[in-house]
């Protein structure tokens, strides 16, 4: 036996018998702080859960990676029955967590009890639809804020609309846009993966982007102006955020093509909608 085994060895007895050398009867241990349950609530009286947006970032990759991460916690997967799609929490509150999505994510939406959120980190919790806008393809599901514990609450995020950022965006050409993509799960409720810091669970795990080819232009299959990008979406998005590089929310993605190309409702358009809801 080496001398460094020895040494361990001891130092374990000395701790193993130390309450009787030294007579010490009783450890008392007390820990300091807020409980996780205040601090979610001072998060929501400060609401600090928004995505924090950057000013004027560079067009580059590892500040594409850095806003994505930032989104991520602001990501859900809404699973309606057998069909699914994405959604980005924009406030929470005392009594509900609200979700902005695209209409036709919800369009088979019953109240049978198989409509349910998964949050970035796999957490699964029951929603009820809040609001459809009937000209534009966007809606607002709920979920209880009292249905997530306080260490699950306090690790979400939301993203709130910046409308003034529009005008300005809409006057840009060629401006990197990202959105992102999550793995479904089917019977998620049996089988869904969850991580309290989201490793591994498949939502918002990673993402798809490219130039806008027109922030303002008419598409026919939907009959108003829409965000058009040059972008490969995948079946599921339907409903999920679409950011620019500094992180603020400019658009709904709603629709894809083959020669990958994506469409999304822009912010704009739906800003009656979310405002109606909060």
């Amino acid at each position: 036996m080496g001398l460094r085994n020895f040494s361990v060895i001891l130092l374990t007895i000395g701790i193993v018998f130390g309450a009787n050398v030294f007579g010490v009867t009783e450890l008392e241990v007390k820990a300091q702080g807020p409980r996780p349950e205040e601090v979610a609530k001072d998060m929501i009286e400060c609401e600090a859960f928004a995505v924090p947006v950057a000013k004027d970032n560079e067009e580059t990759e590892d500040n594409l990676i850095r806003t994505a991460l930032n989104v991520r916690p602001s990501t859900v997967q809404i699973q309606v029955g057998s069909e699914y799609g994405t959604g980005n929490i924009i406030s929470v509150d005392e009594e509900k967590i609200l979700i902005l999505t695209a209409r036709h994510v919800v369009k088979t939406w019953s109240d049978a009890g198989s409509n349910y959120v998964i949050f970035y980190n796999g957490y699964i919790a029951d929603a009820t639809l809040e609001a459809v806008d009937n000209y534009y393809d966007a809606a607002v599901v709920s979920v209880k804020t009292s249905d997530i514990d306080a260490f699950n609450l306090m690790r979400l995020r939301s993203v709130k609309p910046h409308y003034e950022v529009i005008s300005d965006f809409d006057k840009k050409k060629n401006e990197v846009v990202f959105s992102l993509d999550s793995e479904h799960v089917v019977n998620a409720k049996e089988v869904q993966t969850y991580d309290y810091f989201g490793k591994d669970t498949g939502i918002g795990y990673k993402y798809v982007y490219g130039p806008v080819i027109n922030p303002d232009i008419m598409v026919r299959d939907y009959g108003y102006n829409m965000l058009y990008v040059k972008c490969d979406a995948h079946s599921g998005m339907s409903g999920g955020g679409v950011f620019d590089i500094n992180g603020n929310y400019v658009g709904m993605l709603v629709g894809g093509s083959d020669k990958k190309e994506m469409v999304a409702v822009r912010l704009a358009d739906i800003r009656k909608l979310v405002e109606g809801t909060e």
